[in-house]
């Protein structure tokens, strides 16, 4: 099902969803005097569906901001990218004219009145799929660890036994094998 989004009710809609480009720009098919969408609005149309909530109102705007924080902290939205007031060079080239930023409550507040065909979950539903998730990472990463590790101990395990051996063979003093350097 495709994600449908209506920004109409959001006061000032034209000035808060949508932007004029200034100039030219090849890298993303801008024309000067073109509007496109807001990265902001945009990036709050996509996260309906990983934050579970599919319109930003006065009532839900403290879950908004809640879910937003911790959708951030596992790694569920990257940040978005937004002009961040500097113009670009007169040659088009300025690199530092936009920066990854996280959503904040004031663009949450400007906001008031997206809506999306996205699903609602409760806020239990929704950190209940959050630790589920969460659990799910949590064990591949340690299988993937514990197999890991597994492997580095083998390696350790060798080294050990072969330089014990050499000190019980009289081939090596402690002494002398605390000063020798390993090549990692």
């Amino acid at each position: 099902m495709p994600l449908n989004w209506y920004v109409g009710n959001i006061k000032n809609s034209d000035d808060v969803c949508w932007i004029t480009a200034t100039h030219d720009s090849v890298m993303n098919g801008r024309v000067r005097g073109q509007e496109y969408l807001n990265p902001i609005t945009d990036h709050f149309i996509w996260a309906t569906m990983t934050i579970g909530l599919n319109e930003i109102t006065d009532k839900n705007i403290d879950e908004w901001e809640q879910r937003l924080a911790l959708a951030y902290r596992v790694g569920w939205l990257s940040k978005p990218v937004v002009w961040n007031g500097n113009e670009p060079d007169a040659d088009g080239k300025n690199a530092h004219c936009f920066e990854a930023r996280p959503l904040t409550r004031a663009d949450l507040e400007r906001h008031i009145g997206l809506s999306t065909n996205a699903t609602y979950e409760s806020p239990s539903e929704w950190r209940k799929r959050l630790v589920e998730q969460l659990t799910k990472e949590g064990l591949r990463e340690a299988k993937h660890d514990e197999k890991r590790n597994e492997e580095l101990d083998a390696i350790w395990q060798k080294e050990s036994i072969e330089l014990r051996d050499r000190i019980r063979r009289g081939e090596i003093t402690k002494e002398e094998a605390a000063k020798e350097v390993v090549a990692v």
